[in-house]
C-alpha cells in the first residue's frame, strides 16, 4: 500500500467496523475487490478541483499500489467513485454481520443480545447497535419476501427428521394374487 489516502464519509457503525477490521487508514488486502474498485476509479486530480481533505467526520483509505496508476499522481476520486467505495464496504459489512448473526439467530439467544455482542466485538459503539440491528433484519426480510426462509424453526425437528431417515423401515407388504390368469 501506498502512503496516500483518499477520503470517503461512511455511516458511523461503518467507519467503526471498518476501522476495527482493516485498521485506520483503512487497508484492503492486496487483491481484493475493493482494492479494484479504487484502482478503477482512482485518478489524477482534475484541474481547477481542490483535494478532498478530512472535514473530521470522513474515513480515510489506503491507496493500493499500481503500476498502471501510481499513488503518487492518481489519488483522486470522484463522488461516483466514492460511492461505489461506500457501496463495497457497506457489502462487504453485511456479508460478515450475515456469516456470524445468520447462523446464530435460531441459536435460543435474543437476536438483540447477538447482536450486541457481535458490535461489541467488532467495535462498533453500543449506541449504533440498533441500526446494525435493523440492517440484519432487512437483509432477512429481503430474502422472506422473495420465499427464501433463511431461518431454521425447528432444529430438533431437522435432526429428528435426519435420525428418520437412517432408521431400518419395515419392509413393504407385497401383493399376493390369488387369482392366478395367465
Amino acid at each position: 500500500m501506498s502512503q496516500f489516502v483518499i477520503y470517503i464519509t461512511l455511516e458511523k457503525y461503518l467507519a467503526e467496523w471498518a476501522h476495527h477490521s482493516l485498521g485506520s487508514p483503512i487497508v484492503f488486502p492486496a487483491q481484493s475487490n475493493e482494492n479494484a474498485i479504487i484502482r478503477t476509479f482512482i485518478q489524477k486530480l482534475p484541474k481547477g478541483t481542490i483535494p478532498i481533505m478530512n472535514d473530521g467526520n470522513m474515513t480515510a483509505i489506503s491507496i493500493p499500489d499500481s503500476k498502471a496508476k501510481p499513488a503518487r499522481e492518481y489519488n483522486y476520486i470522484g463522488v461516483r467513485g466514492q460511492k461505489a467505495i461506500r457501496e463495497c464496504i457497506k457489502d462487504l459489512f453485511k456479508r460478515n454481520l450475515w456469516n456470524e448473526i445468520g447462523c446464530l439467530s435460531d441459536s435460543g439467544v435474543g437476536v438483540n443480545a447477538l447482536i450486541c455482542a457481535w458490535c461489541e466485538m467488532h467495535g462498533i459503539d453500543i449506541d449504533r447497535m440498533e441500526t446494525v440491528r435493523q440492517a440484519f433484519y432487512r437483509m432477512r426480510e429481503a430474502y422472506t419476501k422473495k420465499g427464501i426462509n433463511l431461518r431454521n424453526f425447528s432444529r430438533e425437528k431437522s435432526r429428528q427428521e435426519e435420525h428418520n431417515l437412517y432408521k431400518p423401515h419395515k419392509p413393504a407388504q407385497t401383493c399376493t394374487n390369488t387369482n392366478n390368469h395367465y
